[in-house]
């Protein structure tokens, strides 16, 4: 599980193993399955707690109380995904993907499916709240989170929409940061890329801990602004950082010490250089994924806080966001290093898993008010339901509208982007379009010597631009945007 992957010594090309990880045009399935894991946490975090087992005295139910860890993941991905192509350009010194089409294309991404289910959710369990067009105004713009009582029912999980939507408009900024904190090489680039997210990292439990503590001048509501993820937001930018690493350089200063690097190394990156010890317990996959169980099992003890919405102490608070960010990141990490992924990346790889996965969105954006038809219409009694057949009746509901949107909402929405992108293009000769496939130069990997050989060149390459987006609030173009450009 532990060895790296290495370049073929014959040919010069990538091994077996670390073709497993990423498809030919960069695409990384396994993360779509990781989608459909998140959004089920989510379901079943949200059906537990509507039914009462959360707050029974069954182990089962603090386990469950636990699953909005499903949130955590949600957030590292993007800021993995997002985050990766302004960290490849900082590193390599390239133009970053340009702004205006970055936040034109998370608008068309995430608003038309959520503008028809909060259409839906006003018009049937919150219309006699609606007394102006600010009362409108506020939960379709996810400003819901700025103001007390302003979560409508029926839609208070988009409190986490809300947030990711500000991270969309924060995510340039903090890119301009990173390329002003400078670097003469790629390798100096690249380290302070990676102290920007550590330092995320730190200003999101600090920020967490702050608002939770009960003598903060801050509103309550400051726990669900984007500063207090800036944790799990974090994570996802250092893993992009991670997986940008300027190839033939040794592992970054934080690691140098552990590995003995030295200036007989320069040939390793750093996923390579990385120590046996610490390659075992981070990126390979069974043991990635058993290490995430075990944390989450901790989380579910009262270390982590109540399992309901009672307030939180500080200490606790800051527990929970840092097993939840050590969970999301043994998740991820083994998706996007070297390797075949083993178990988990066959799990992830199923049909099912992946359609679910693709449909996430839907499922993520329904499944309460599939919850609200269950209570209202079926007859569940709140707190005191059946869990498994309030969860499958709750399924059954969510997923066919889900389908549907993503089928009559999404997929249409994301061809009409790619055809007004070519027209764009059409208009620009010299530009690459955005869904111009582009291969692995592996012609220049076989020209390149032994001493300037780089280790793993085929683990992040530009992708064509699929049907169908790879995590919540994100699409494969936007992904590797910008690095067309430079091909």
């Amino acid at each position: 599980m532990s060895q790296p992957v290495r370049p073929d010594a014959s040919n010069g090309q990538v091994g077996e193993s670390a073709s497993n990880t990423v498809r030919s045009d960069g695409w990384l399935p396994a993360l779509e399955g990781l989608r459909a894991v998140a959004v089920l946490c989510v379901v079943i975090h949200h059906v537990s707690f509507l039914s009462g087992l959360t707050n029974s005295f069954a182990r089962l139910g603090g386990v469950l109380a636990r699953l909005d860890v499903g949130v955590a993941i949600f957030f590292a991905l993007s800021g993995f995904l997002l985050y990766r192509p302004f960290a490849h350009a900082a590193i390599h010194s390239q133009a970053h993907p340009p702004v205006r089409r970055y936040l034109w294309h998370r608008a068309l991404r995430i608003l038309p499916g959520y503008w028809a289910m909060a259409v839906v959710a006003l018009l049937w369990l919150n219309i006699d709240y609606l007394r102006s067009v600010w009362d409108w105004a506020v939960p379709l713009l996810l400003a819901q989170i700025y103001q007390p009582l302003r979560l409508p029912v029926g839609m208070e999980q988009t409190w986490s929409l809300a947030t990711e939507a500000t991270f969309y408009l924060a995510l340039p900024v903090i890119a301009v940061l990173g390329r002003r904190m400078g670097g003469r090489t790629p390798l100096q680039r690249a380290r302070r890329q990676l102290a920007l997210g550590a330092v995320l990292v730190l200003a999101g439990l600090t920020w967490n801990a702050y608002a939770h503590n009960p003598d903060s001048p801050l509103p309550g509501l400051a726990v669900l602004w984007l500063p207090a993820f800036l944790d799990w937001f974090g994570i996802g930018i250092m893993l992009a950082v991670l997986a940008s690493w300027p190839p033939s350089t040794t592992s970054p200063v934080l690691l140098a010490g552990l590995t003995g690097s030295g200036p007989g190394r320069g040939d390793e990156d750093l996923w390579s250089a990385t120590p046996r010890g610490l390659r075992v317990f981070t990126f390979a996959p069974g043991t990635s994924w058993l290490i995430a169980g075990a944390l989450l099992w901790i989380a579910s003890t009262p270390i982590a806080g109540p399992r309901g919405v009672e307030p939180t102490r500080p200490i606790e608070s800051t527990i929970e966001h840092l097993v939840f960010l050590l969970v999301a990141w043994f998740l991820i990490a083994p998706l996007v290093g070297p390797g075949a992924g083993g178990v988990p990346r066959a799990f992830l790889d199923q049909p099912v898993i992946r359609f679910v996965g693709r449909i996430s969105y839907g499922i993520f954006l329904w499944h309460l008010l599939a919850l609200e038809v269950c209570f209202r219409l079926i007859g569940f009694t709140r707190m005191n339901s059946s869990f498994w057949v309030l969860l499958v009746l709750t399924l059954a509901l969510t997923i066919p509208a889900a389908a549907a949107t993503y089928y009559l909402i999404e997929r249409p929405t994301q061809r009409l982007r790619r055809f007004l992108a070519r027209r764009h293009n059409r208009r620009r000769p010299g530009i690459v379009a955005a869904d111009t496939p582009l291969q692995t130069p592996v012609p220049a990997l076989q020209a390149a010597g032994p001493a300037e050989r780089p280790v793993l060149p085929a683990r992040l390459v530009a992708p064509a631009d699929p049907a169908e987006a790879q995590h919540q609030g994100g699409d494969r173009d936007e992904e590797q945007a910008g690095r067309n450009r430079d091909q």
